[in-house]
């Protein structure tokens, strides 16, 4: 998995997923464009890509604001010339039952988890269709396809519209030779986990085949593997890290 000279941006790079991401990326050779809204984090992530001998650039991103988001794919078009990868990481999940969750908090949840993929893809689709290549990875859920209880209605509609979303996008791109897939992660250790489940992972190990919470490099390395060469023939693929919680 060599992507010596490849571009990237990672959104919600900052902690969690994306962080463990966007150093997975350097660490293969990719140049990463870390995006969060917080952008003291996103610096701390590139100064580590940067330690690696690659090159990070730390952007201010809301994915939800289609302005910052066209900035965002103009600066790293600007930097390096390029954009080869695009990692549609960027979430937010807030716990509440269906009839207790109000409409600025659903309307929220769609805006960052979905919407934000569709602002992201349509920004750089262009790009990759004059390259006529390119690697999409859009961060679906194990609540996408079964519901949320634990993680909300509304975090798990979203999720289960990127799913959908990335196999409409997959056909759009293929005669351009842009492949887009998606991750379904389970339950994996994050500041994001922590907080709705409080620390307590007793629960999900009953229903873990593999008896352990995942990590954020679990994550990474399937996204590792879709972005590069071996996976060029896997479009609108929804790859599953559950550590076996859901087989299908």
């Amino acid at each position: 998995m060599n992507l010596q000279g490849k571009v990237s941006i990672v959104t919600g790079g900052g902690q969690g997923l994306g962080r463990a991401i966007a150093l997975g990326l350097a660490k293969k050779g990719s140049e990463v464009a870390v995006c969060d809204v917080n952008l003291d984090a996103s610096k701390d992530v590139a100064k580590e890509i940067l330690s690696m001998g690659r090159k990070g650039l730390a952007l201010k991103v809301d994915v939800s604001n289609s302005t910052e988001v066209k900035n965002m794919a103009d600066c790293v078009l600007a930097e390096f010339g390029k954009i080869d990868i695009l990692v549609n990481n960027a979430g937010i999940c807030r716990v509440a039952s269906i009839e207790e969750t109000k409409e600025e908090d659903w309307d929220r949840v769609m805006a960052v988890n979905l919407k934000g993929v569709f602002l992201c893809s349509r920004a750089v689709m262009g790009i990759m269709k004059r390259q006529r290549s390119g690697r999409i990875v859009n961060m679906g859920s194990l609540a996408g396809k079964v519901g949320g209880v634990a993680t909300g209605a509304h975090y798990a509609a979203s999720k289960a519209g990127v799913i959908c979303f990335t196999k409409s996008l997959a056909k759009e791109l293929a005669p351009f030779g842009v492949t887009v897939n998606a991750i379904a992660p389970g339950v994996i250790g994050t500041q994001m986990t922590e907080g709705i489940t409080g620390g307590d992972w007793n629960d999900y190990l009953k229903v873990i085949p593999l008896g352990y919470i995942g990590v954020p490099e679990d994550v990474a390395n399937a996204v590792l593997f879709f972005v590069s060469d071996e996976a060029h023939y896997i479009t609108g693929e929804i790859m599953d890290v559950n550590g076996g919680m859901l087989m299908d």
